[in-house]
């Protein structure tokens, strides 16, 4: 059984289409990866990136989009119009494989072109829906548009307020590669996404199989706290987050600085100081925080990471529009607490009091009161049994025979 997995690029930390890689590999599956670009070296032949044009296709089409973007409604986020793209379906890993899935494939990476030569090649060729694109007229998330649901157009992210715009003629794209292949199946991380793919109107009668991401085994409880980024004191509880993308519309920031705040306000004996790693945190939103920062910039290595969580005694994510958040997965592997909103797959990963907290939808007061419980109750993080990595495979191999 040969597999190759298709994704816009491929690095070594917090990358689940890496982690289902290896985790194929581990299990006898012949799996290789074809990104635009890799962080991997150049002899890992398993794992490869296209050439110096489609990156050059990937820059202009990047630019493209933000043209075509610069007046959006930023509030509902992203919009994908794919322009430009390379066609692999000709390339060495794609000739050889039995089953091609499909991951995150924008960014000037491939089309719908593209795409319709993948599905030409009459081989089984697998989406994973890691947000909601593929059944859309091209937002990320929907929020409380149904759209999908029907026809989209007249797009609320979109400025031009008629109903033949990107969004109407994208999705007439999609529903004529949907409709005249039979060749392609569907997979969700999330049960919650899987609700919305199976309501979704591109993928009427479509097979859509629910498969959670797997979890990198870089990630595990250490022996002992360690010092890397924060001095071990046990008088001390410290509290993190990521920061990417934090100005994201679907990363609701402003409600977990909110949370901090309200911390900051409360009489309690408990020292708080925060733990942050990522990026594009600013010098302005670490003075709005009410304890003591200490900010980890970017981290490149799972092996960091890991060192991060487990440095932390909760993790918040504040998430409001999300499928299957890989850092709840990372923590609670960690045996790391997780407080975050009851809202898309979240609740999927969290049990309630018992390996976090979940708070109500978009409540700041609500996240504080998760912060204080998991810490006050000493909740411990715990990785349910559906996201082990025998559950996860034995999925993928129910599905590989079901399409045979």
């Amino acid at each position: 059984m040969k597999i190759v997995h298709l994704q816009y690029g491929s690095s070594s930390s917090g990358n689940y289409t890496i982690t289902l890689h290896d985790l194929m590999k581990r299990n006898g599956i012949d799996s290789s990866v074809l990104s635009l670009f890799s962080t991997f070296t150049p002899d890992d032949f398993a794992i490869q990136k296209l050439g110096k044009f489609p990156n050059l296709k990937s820059s202009l089409d990047h630019k493209i989009q933000a043209k075509l973007n610069r007046e959006n409604n930023k509030e509902f986020g992203n919009f994908s119009y794919p322009i430009l793209g390379t066609d692999v379906s000709s390339h060495q890993l794609i000739s050889t494989a039995d089953i091609i899935y499909v991951h995150w494939v924008l960014g000037g990476y491939l089309n719908i072109n593209s795409l319709i030569k993948l599905a030409q090649l009459g081989k089984p060729l697998i989406f994973v829906l890691h947000d909601m694109w593929t059944f859309t007229g091209g937002c990320h998330y929907s929020f409380e548009c149904e759209k999908f649901k029907g026809t989209c157009g007249n797009c609320q992210v979109l400025p031009e307020n008629k109903e033949k715009d990107r969004s109407k003629k994208l999705f007439l794209k999609k529903q004529k590669l949907f409709q005249k292949y039979n060749n392609l199946y569907f997979v969700a991380p999330s049960r919650w996404m899987e609700q919305n793919a199976k309501s979704a109107s591109l993928l009427k009668n479509k097979n859509i199989w629910q498969i959670f991401n797997s979890v990198s085994s870089n990630f595990k409880q250490l022996p002992k706290r360690p010092d890397k980024f924060i001095k071990p004191d046990k008088t001390r509880k410290i509290i993190g987050f990521g920061a990417n993308y934090i100005n994201s519309p679907y990363k609701g920031f402003q409600y977990l600085l909110k949370a901090l705040q309200i911390l900051g306000e409360l009489n309690i004996s408990i020292d708080f100081e925060i733990l942050v790693f990522g990026s594009n945190l600013s010098e302005e939103i670490i003075k709005e925080i009410p304890f003591k920062v200490h900010y980890t910039g970017y981290l490149t290595s799972e092996k960091e990471i890991c060192a991060a969580y487990n440095s932390m005694d909760v993790f918040v994510v504040s998430s409001i529009a999300d499928n299957l958040p890989t850092t709840i997965l990372e923590s609670l592997r960690c045996e790391v607490p997780v407080v975050g909103f009851e809202t898309g797959g979240i609740p999927e990963m969290i049990e309630h009091k018992r390996n976090g907290y979940l708070a109500k939808f978009k409540s700041s007061e609500d996240l504080a009161d998760g912060i204080i419980f998991c810490l006050k109750n000493e909740v411990r993080g715990k990785l349910k049994p559906e996201f082990e990595d025998e559950q996860v495979i034995a999925k993928h191999f129910r599905l590989f025979e079901a399409i045979k």
